[in-house]
């Protein structure tokens, strides 16, 4: 089954969700996200420049209702100002 990971807050989460609705087959090429067809991989590289919590989901349709979402905690680089 086709997943996809996205971060974002959780206002961005939400509307992209309902976006993905309207458009199922709705291609992504934004930094933050990723698809992953079935028995594949995918990465996602990305250097926060903060700390702070953050959120990812699948927002394929159903996912996120599903409780395919999480928390990411980032923390304060050892030495760097807060």
């Amino acid at each position: 089954m086709l997943h996809e990971i996205v971060i974002g807050t959780p206002e961005e989460l939400q509307a992209r969700t309902e976006m993905m609705k309207k458009y199922p087959d709705m291609e992504h090429d934004e930094p933050y996200m990723v698809h992953v067809d079935p028995g594949n991989s995918g990465e996602i590289v990305w250097h926060f420049n903060r700390a702070g919590r953050f959120e990812f989901a699948c927002l394929i349709a159903g996912h996120y209702e599903a409780g395919m979402r999480g928390t990411l905690t980032i923390n304060p680089k050892q030495g760097a100002e807060k």
